[in-house]
């Protein structure tokens, strides 16, 4: 398929090649007999062929100069491109191309194909991802889901405490089956295909309930579970924030050591919300703070070794998606401090 169409191109080439050389000996042949017939040119009458033959020389040198600089401008950006296809089709997405090409049409053309590796790119990490974030966001709802589902069991449960229990694991269902969609979501915000949706609601419930939705295992560890919480309403997409509540509030608590001590605040002012996640756990040494939210980063023996060291990444994505900001400030040894600031995009009162 490649050589037919490398053939036709020089016989597209041969043809305007071949145009060219008429035209040029067609134009030197009547300058020569306008010449001629005005005098203005030494007679060729004794040499009557010498009156075509110098102009078709002269025409196809120049045919063929002038094809051979256009074949090479249009021919070298194209065998450039099909060089960077091949390595494109054996999964090679670094490639890129010069954009800084004379021509216009080229510059656009390579423009468009670094856009394509780009996605292709993102494509591939997002499908090679795609089973360890569905491995990792589901792990803590089916906790809760077996959790609570064990404490169903006991016979000695009140009515009251069965039907939270009951509770509990509706709403850890209802997360799971909005999990895959929301994943979904993020990767299409990754490439900037879709736009969130937004919606007023209370932030300081939604923390509230993600912290109960854990209710077993920050008791499991004895943690003292300090929460201070401004009643807040905030203009976000409640299912992602979600997320990020429930994956921090896991780290602190999974890293955090037998009886110590959680603390949650929630801060709302008129132009921003600050969240801070504040921890009495094993720390995470300082010189890897700023490479914290990188995918698949893992600290070895610090807090995040049993993990697979996505979590981060999607909530500091979540975090950036609602132009808010999140710092880690900790040491090693010496527990861990989140804090998450989002700004207010529209404030609704709820009475």
């Amino acid at each position: 398929m490649k050589k037919w169409l490398e053939s036709r191109l020089w016989i597209y080439f041969s043809f305007v090649t071949l145009i060219l050389t008429i035209v040029f000996a067609a134009a030197l042949i009547i300058i020569i007999f306008v010449l001629e017939e005005f005098a203005l040119l030494p007679s060729l009458e004794g040499s009557p062929k010498l009156s075509w033959v110098i102009p078709i020389i002269f025409s196809s040198v120049i045919g063929l100069v002038i094809s051979g600089i256009v074949m090479i401008q249009i021919l070298n950006p194209i065998i450039k491109l099909k060089k960077a296809m091949t390595k494109v089709i054996e999964s090679d997405f670094s490639v890129q191309l010069d954009e800084n090409e004379r021509i216009a049409e080229v510059s656009e053309l390579y423009h468009s194909f670094n856009l394509m590796v780009n996605e292709l790119s993102s494509i591939q990490r997002l499908q090679s991802d795609f089973t360890s974030v569905i491995s990792h966001e589901f792990k803590t709802p089916l906790s809760s889901i077996q959790g609570y589902a064990q404490l169903l069991q006991s016979p000695d449960l009140s009515a009251s405490e069965r039907e939270s229990y009951q509770h509990r694991i509706i709403v850890a269902t209802k997360q799971l089956s909005g999990l895959s969609d929301n994943i979904l979501k993020l990767s299409k915000l990754d490439n900037q295909s879709i736009s969130i949706e937004r919606k007023p609601y209370r932030l300081d419930e939604q923390i509230r309930e993600s912290i109960l939705s854990l209710h077993n295992q920050w008791e499991e560890k004895n943690l003292t579970m300090t929460i201070d919480l401004d009643l807040t309403v905030l203009y976000a997409n409640e299912d992602l924030l979600n997320q990020v509540w429930i994956n921090l509030l896991d780290n602190a608590i999974k890293y955090s050591e037998q009886d110590g001590q959680i603390i949650v605040h929630l801060k709302d002012s008129k132009d921003s919300v600050e969240i801070i996640i504040e921890d009495t756990g094993i720390g995470i040494p300082s010189e890897k703070l700023n490479i914290i939210f990188e995918r698949f980063f893992q600290v070895d023996g610090s807090r995040f070794s049993s993990g697979n060291g996505l979590g981060l990444a999607i909530v500091k994505r979540i975090i950036d998606i609602h132009e808010g900001t999140i710092e880690y400030q900790s040491e090693l040894g010496d527990g861990t401090k989140v804090i998450i600031i989002l700004p207010h995009k529209k404030i609704e009162h709820i009475k």
